[in-house]
C-alpha cells in the first residue's frame, strides 16, 4: 500500500538532537522513494528534495530558544506549537503520523528522553536548580497525557534504557515499544584529515598536541567539571581540551590552574563534521542520556569515546574496542586517559573500532527500521 510518513517537530533544522533526528529521517526516506512530508514551525528557506513540508504558526520561529532567555522562549514556543499541531491540515488516508514530541496524538511517539529519569537523576545529585524552569512542569504534564495517556499505537525508544523507563514511569506495553537507535549520516561524519590542521590552525593548538573533545550546552549535566579535574591531575603539557557549547565558561576556567593555557572555549559551532576529526579522544561524563548523537557522531569520525555509561551509550561502548567507560570522577578519568595514552598503538586500534562501529548505525538501515514499523502500523491502523 502506498502511504505517506509525517513527521510533526517544532524546528525542522539540522540543529540539534531530535531536530537533527528528524532531519535525517525525512532525507533519507525521500533517497528511498518514501513519501514524506513535515509539519514544523520553523522550516529551511530552500525545501530539501522529496520532503514535503507543512509548517504552521511560523512566527514562533522568531522567539529565540537559545542563549540567556532560551528558557523563556522555550516556555512560550513549545507549549503553543504542540496546541497547534493538535489542528494542522493533514492527509486523511494512508497516513502514519510520527511525533518527536510535539503533539498530543500520532501513530508512532519517538522518545528522545525520559524528563522524569533526567529530573530523578539530579534530585540524587543534589542539584535543584531545575525547580525554577517552569518547563519542567509543562513537560510533566505533556508526558502524562503523550506518554501516560497511551494516545499512540507505538512507542519508539532510541535505546533499551529508555525502554525499561517508559515501562517504568509510564507502564507502556513492551508490545507496543520499539527500541530503534538513532541513526547518523556518514556522509557528514567520517574521518577527513585535512580537517585536523586547519581546526587546530584556527584554535592555537599545536599540531603535535594530544586534544580531548568535550561537546555540549550543558556543561555541568554533561560532566566538564571531572574532565578538568583529570587534566589538572595528569598536568601534560601535550594535552589540550578544545570545549564546543554555548554554556558559560567562566566557572570552569577559574577551576584550571595549570591547565587553562590548553583549554580553548570554541562556543556554539554549526560546522561539527570539521570539529571532530581535529580531535584525538571525545570525552563525556554526563549524568543522563538516552541515546548520544555526539559520541557516534565522533566515532564516525575515527574518534575514540571516554563516556560514562548512560542510556544508549552503553549499548554501543566497548571498552579496548572502541573507548572506554568512566565515571564523572577526575581520578577515573586521567587513569583511562594513562591507559589510552601510555601506547600510540592502542589509540590507533580504538580509532579503528570506533569507526566500525559507527558504520552500523548508518540512517539507511536506521530508516528501514521505521519504514517497517510504519508499515507495520498502517495494516493496524487501516484494516
Amino acid at each position: 500500500m502506498d502511504f505517506e510518513i509525517v513527521q510533526i517537530i517544532q524546528e525542522f533544522t539540522t540543529a540539534g538532537g531530535a531536530e537533527r533526528v528528524a532531519w535525517d529521517l525525512a532525507m533519507t526516506f525521500g533517497r528511498l522513494g518514501q513519501k514524506n512530508s513535515v509539519v514544523a514551525s520553523k522550516t529551511p528557506e530552500v525545501p530539501p528534495e522529496n520532503v514535503t513540508l507543512r509548517p504552521i504558526v511560523e512566527w514562533l520561529s522568531r522567539v529565540p530558544k537559545r542563549g540567556l532567555f532560551r528558557h523563556v522562549g522555550r516556555l512560550v514556543v513549545v507549549p503553543l506549537f504542540t496546541i497547534a499541531a493538535q489542528f494542522a491540515r493533514l492527509p486523511e488516508r494512508n497516513t502514519v503520523l510520527i511525533s518527536h514530541g510535539d503533539t498530543f496524538y500520532g501513530d508512532i511517539l519517538v522518545v528522545h528522553a525520559v524528563n522524569a529519569e533526567n529530573l530523578k537523576e539530579k534530585r540524587q545529585a543534589g542539584q535543584w536548580a531545575w525547580l525554577l524552569n517552569p518547563m519542567h512542569a509543562w513537560v510533566a504534564l505533556r508526558d502524562r497525557l503523550m506518554i501516560g495517556g497511551l494516545r499512540y499505537r507505538r512507542y519508539v525508544a532510541v535505546s533499551s534504557r529508555v525502554k525499561q523507563e517508559l515501562m517504568s514511569y509510564y507502564h507502556v506495553p513492551p508490545a507496543r515499544i520499539a527500541v530503534i537507535p538513532n541513526g547518523i549520516d556518514l556522509s557528514r561524519f567520517h574521518p577527513e584529515p585535512g580537517f585536523r590542521t586547519a581546526i587546530r590552525e584556527s584554535f592555537g593548538i599545536p599540531d603535535k598536541a594530544t586534544l580531548l573533545l568535550f561537546v555540549s550546552h550543558e556543561f555541568g549535566r554533561k560532566g566538564l567539571a571531572p574532565v578538568i579535574e583529570a587534566l589538572e591531575k595528569r598536568d601534560d603539557p601535550d594535552l589540550w581540551l578544545l570545549v564546543v557549547g554555548s554554556d558559560n565558561p567562566e566557572p570552569y576556567v577559574k577551576m584550571a590552574r595549570k591547565t587553562a593555557g590548553r583549554m580553548v572555549f570554541a562556543g556554539e559551532r554549526r560546522d561539527m563534521e570539521r570539529i571532530y576529526p581535529a580531535a584525538d579522544l571525545f570525552v563525556l561524563p554526563s549524568a543522563y542520556e538516552t541515546f548520544s548523537l555526539v559520541c557516534m557522531e565522533a566515532m564516525a569520525c575515527g574518534v575514540p569515546v571516554l563516556a560514562t555509561r548512560v542510556g544508549g551509550i552503553e549499548e554501543y561502548l566497548k571498552d579496548g574496542v572502541n573507548g572506554y567507560a568512566i565515571t564523572r570522577n577526575g581520578d577515573d578519568i586521567a587513569e583511562k586517559l594513562d591507559r589510552v595514552l601510555k601506547d600510540g598503538h592502542a589509540l590507533d586500534s580504538l580509532k579503528e573500532g570506533a569507526i566500525r562501529t559507527a558504520t552500523s548505525y548508518g540512517w539507511s538501515e536506521i530508516s528501514r527500521k521505521y519504514l517497517s514499523l510504519a508499515e507495520e502500523v498502517l495494516e493496524e491502523k487501516y484494516s
